[in-house]
């Protein structure tokens, strides 16, 4: 005999695990399990009652019921109803039942400690609510949320990681993290391919170097430095005390539960705007300053990279400082917090990492690109002059452009993609804003924005250079090789006389193993234009690569020779070099 469904319907919240918010719907209790209607009485599904699971052991009068559904338990439904429960063990008894209970009360008491450590913490203690809070979330909790902090970032930045890199960045955590504690903590760093100078511990022991970061180090000793600080972040469990503070209290229980499984949409963005205090940034130093001494690490390097953020010493491998970034505005490097760790007395100390370890890890992402000085020069004036006028006329779309292109000429690409944004939403049918923006996507490696932005300006001008020659680079970069020698086709029918086009397109086929096409579309670039290094370097490689020893000597001479006016010619002076070199050739 089929059972019937209770008519009564019970106000709900419901949570697919996917968002960061809840809905809320009419549940009753049907005959196979819960249904759900929104208000206006339309069905929005249901769950069999054999694949529900209580967060905490029901009772007949229970009177805030959590349910998750499994499997995966992504999904959470939450019922405030002392009715409810009753019903619903009418129809589940196994939710009352003792190994339920156990398996449930691990959660069910972290939440309720949690509620009373706050009431008692405020009214007795004068204790800190969401640090209170955050101590008692179950360890996994932590970790889930830490993955998903980990997976909003990965969307637009893909971790770098090769084997040697992957090796050098565990030697250097494992050698950190045994001298936090007699009990190591157990903690996964990832280095992501983002411009942005930064670092950021998640939750659960989870902590994101950026590429802009170990690239802007000058030293393996300053990556020490600012990893020591993230795990000090982390001992102190900052980060889900941040997230308490910024989401609230309820948001954060939301979290405890629905947050252990699936994806929290906005938990990246929460985490790389929390600001620490003063007393947390002290708190983080302590322990780096102590990690750093128990590792044999010279916390000399923790100080040189306050002083790098603060403009006070060069970036390497430009000879400039590098005042005005978007450095860790999270960590703010104050005077005192730098005074603080040059106090620290001497003791032995070795490298961070061998020469061979910190190669691998500053090249993760690839050879570091190197502004050239005049270049950078001219590109800070142009953004304090930029910047002085949009103080006056924030919406000025000119300015906005100039001051885009500066921060790209300096590859600071987040600002560069900012401005940029900011005016083509007052100019959207900007062919050249849509352009620029494709540019800073692709340098940013966000190749599917990159296109987006390239299609709109080729609807808008299906002849535009840039836009056809941005979107066959970005194919390529995807190695999507036909698309990409579809574009560089069409670029080419369309702009015959545009050198670049061919060289682009070489590139392409030498990717495709079509060396002769290639040399063909070489040998056009340079009749273009005689003072192309790029295609002269190119060449050279082809003609060594066949064993045309003699014409990779003249190309990749012709390569030194040739005037320095595009973006490859850096690279063919150094690739001739470096070529002429191994080939037994005295190099002037």
């Amino acid at each position: 005999m089929s059972m019937h469904s209770d008519a009564k319907r019970f106000s709900g919240s419901l949570s697919d695990g996917r968002s960061a918010g809840a809905r809320p719907v009419e549940v009753s209790l049907g005959a196979g399990g819960l249904e759900f209607h929104v208000a206006d009485g339309t069905p929005v599904g249901s769950w069999p009652y054999a694949q529900l699971r209580s967060g905490v052991p029901l009772r007949a009068k229970t009177a805030d019921v959590l349910l998750s559904l499994q499997p995966d338990g992504s999904q959470t439904l939450f019922v405030a109803d002392p009715a409810f429960a009753g019903l619903l063990l009418g129809r589940v008894p196994a939710l009352s039942t003792a190994r339920q209970r156990w398996r449930g009360l691990k959660p069910g008491l972290a939440v309720v400690s949690a509620v009373l450590a706050v009431t008692l913490g405020v009214r007795m203690f004068e204790l800190d609510p969401a640090h209170t809070v955050a101590q008692s979330m179950p360890q996994k909790s932590r970790e889930a949320m830490g993955r998903n902090f980990i997976a909003a970032l990965a969307k637009n930045h893909k971790p770098c990681e090769t084997p040697a890199s992957r090796a050098a960045l565990d030697r250097l955590t494992q050698r950190l993290t045994v001298a936090a504690s007699s009990n190591p903590m157990q903690v996964r760093v990832m280095l992501l391919d983002w411009g942005l100078v930064n670092a950021f511990a998640a939750p659960g022991g989870q902590i994101v170097l950026t590429r802009g970061l170990v690239q802007t180090a000058g030293s393996p000793d300053e990556v020490a430095g600012v990893l020591a600080h993230e795990l000090g972040h982390a001992l102190e469990l900052h980060p889900e005390t941040g997230i308490v503070r910024a989401m609230g209290l309820a948001a954060a229980a939301q979290l405890i539960f629905a947050g252990s499984a699936g994806t929290v949409s906005n938990l990246g963005m929460v985490l790389t705007q929390l600001r620490y205090t003063r007393i947390a940034e002290r708190e983080a130093d302590s322990h780096a300053v102590r990690m750093l001494k128990g590792a044999g690490i010279s916390s000399k390097g923790f100080a040189d990279f306050f002083e790098r953020l603060e403009g006070k010493r060069p970036a390497p491998d430009t000879g400039k400082s590098i005042p005005g970034l978007d450095l860790i505005r999270s960590h703010p490097a104050t005077a005192e917090r730098i005074a603080m760790v040059r106090a620290q007395p001497s003791y032995p100390a070795t490298p961070a990492l061998s020469a061979e370890d910190w190669k691998a890890l500053r090249e993760a992402c690839g050879p570091a690109a190197t502004p050239r000085p005049a270049d950078v020069d001219i590109a800070d004036r142009e953004i304090v002059d930029a910047t002085k006028t949009l103080d006056r006329n924030a919406n000025d779309v000119a300015t906005l452009q100039k001051r885009g292109r500066a921060y790209a000429k300096k590859g600071q690409h987040e600002l560069a993609l900012a401005d940029f944004s900011k005016a083509i939403q007052l100019k959207p049918n900007d062919v050249a804003l849509r352009v620029l923006r494709g540019r800073a996507y692709h340098d940013l490696r966000r190749h599917e924005d990159a296109l987006r932005d390239y299609d709109e300006a080729l609807r808008l001008a299906p002849n535009n250079i840039g836009a056809r020659n941005g979107r066959a680079i970005t194919n390529r970069a995807m190695q999507r090789y036909e698309a990409a020698l579809t574009d560089y086709d069409e670029l080419i029918r369309y702009n015959p006389s545009f050198v670049a086009g061919y060289f682009n397109r070489a590139l392409l086929l030498i990717d495709l193993n079509k060396p002769d096409d290639a040399m063909r579309d070489l040998n056009e670039a340079i009749s273009i234009d005689k003072d192309y290094a790029g295609a002269y370097a190119q060449r050279g490689l082809l003609h060594e690569k066949s064993g045309a020893r003699e014409q990779a000597i003249a190309d990749f001479r012709a390569a030194l020779a040739a005037p320095s006016k595009l973006d490859s010619s850096a690279w063919a002076r150094k690739t001739a070099r470096a070529r002429l070199v191994a080939l037994g050739v005295e190099v002037p």
